[in-house]
């Protein structure tokens, strides 16, 4: 099968997994916004250094660029940037946002860019010590399948400047200080169902790299991707390994540490999601360097901006993506009002060593997800007054009438 079809074969496959297993994920403009069921995490008891509210540092006041970490994290999910499609397929790709246009990426990194949003891998939004700069708001922006239209090479051997790549690079050139080189791209080896990586033949080892000493992610989307709906264990293992062993005979400094599910389907047996995060301890028997897989996450293929890692509703095996169905991202950008509604975003402090969260967001905080960070409550609730007490009137006894 030569790569456009074999490409176009899962453009419309991916269309129609997740039409059928991320629907319900995904918001409903114009209204009420759809919530995910998710597990609740069960938090333990854990130590907190400083639990009692504190007024804001002097002169700053609480407002909408209060530190807020435990708000939302926008984690985005693309697919091809431009790709030349045609008939069917091309509409379904535009229907369901895994086919679009150069300038839709452009504009939507500067609506980020305007919101305060700031560029990290997805690997480093999983803690609650990460490290991102006072005001800003976390986005992961992800890439799955390692498509052509991905990371593409001209004939002159520069980077084509309306793939994704060229576009996340020129926006890095433009804001050096406040936009750093950071995707994360979920890839496929080589396989016979799958083009090599990015789709240039010959090039794949060069792009896999690049990516690597730029600074951008380089994780695991399995190896085949196949529905891991009804795999067994030993078959998730496969899949698992094959991606990492491709891809760090390659790039052995490659982290592979957190996982996209193909079409965003998780195993039926919710009993087997933890081996989709790790197989066996590195050097057991039946492992090696390159097989060894550890996942710290595992990505849906739909939903909601994701919990902030020490919400109570945090669950790394099931991280929300937002996909780029048209408009969606634009709502979010838009919906996530900083200081008021249910969608208030992630407000970094700026230290990674506390934790600051708002009184009145306090309840959705796990103790024991703090990662030893010290926890700091910012005070921004009303002022309570005491209540008068009402002026006691005497009674009248019956003998006195």
């Amino acid at each position: 099968m030569n790569y456009p079809t074999n490409r176009l074969l899962l453009v419309s496959l991916a269309g129609i997994a997740v039409v059928a297993v991320g629907a319900a994920f995904w918001p409903r403009h114009g209204g009420a916004v759809a919530r995910p069921t998710i597990p609740t995490v069960s938090a333990a008891a854990g130590r907190v250094l400083a639990a009692k509210p504190i007024p804001a540092p002097s002169g700053r006041g609480i407002g909408p660029d209060s530190p807020n970490e435990t708000g939302r994290i926008p984690i985005l999910m693309y697919h091809s940037i431009g790709d030349k499609l045609s008939g069917r397929s091309a509409a379904l790709s535009a229907r369901m946002g895994l086919n679009i246009s150069p300038a839709t990426f452009r504009a939507q990194l500067e609506a980020m860019y305007r919101a305060g949003w700031y560029p990290v891998n997805v690997r480093d939004v999983l803690s609650a010590r990460m490290e991102v700069p006072r005001g800003k708001t976390p986005v992961a922006i992800t890439f799955d399948d390692a498509r052509r239209s991905q990371f593409r090479y001209r004939k002159d051997g520069s980077i084509d400047p309306d793939c994704a790549l060229g576009i996340l690079l020129a926006f890095h050139a433009k804001h050096p200080q406040d936009w750093p080189n950071r995707a994360s791209f979920y890839v496929l080896p080589e396989s016979p169902p799958n083009p090599v990586p990015f789709g240039q033949k010959g090039l794949e080892t060069k792009k896999l790299k690049f990516l690597a000493d730029q600074g951008f992610e380089i994780a695991n989307h399995s190896t085949t991707h196949r529905s891991m709906r009804n795999m067994n264990a030993r078959q998730l293992q496969k899949e698992m390994e094959g991606c990492v062993t491709y891809i760090r005979a390659r790039v052995p400094e490659a982290t592979m540490d957190t996982m996209a599910l193909p079409y965003g389907s998780a195993p039926r047996d919710r009993s087997l999601w933890n081996v989709l995060l790790t197989d066996a301890p590195a050097g057991s028997a039946g492992s090696s360097p390159r097989a060894h897989y550890h996942n710290r996450c595992i990505l849906l293929a739909g939903g909601d901006p994701s919990f902030a890692p020490c919400d109570r509703r945090y669950d790394k095996r099931q991280i929300m993506r937002v996909g780029s169905i048209p408009g969606n991202i634009e709502y979010w950008i838009k919906g996530m009002k900083r200081g008021s509604g249910p969608w208030r975003p992630y407000v970094s402090d700026g230290d990674r060593e506390t934790v600051t969260v708002l009184a009145s967001q306090k309840k959705k905080l796990a103790p024991a997800h703090l990662d030893g960070a010290r926890l700091v409550v910012l005070n921004d609730l009303p002022p309570t007054t005491k209540k008068k007490a009402s002026p006691r009137v005497a009674k009248t006894s019956r003998t006195e009438q």
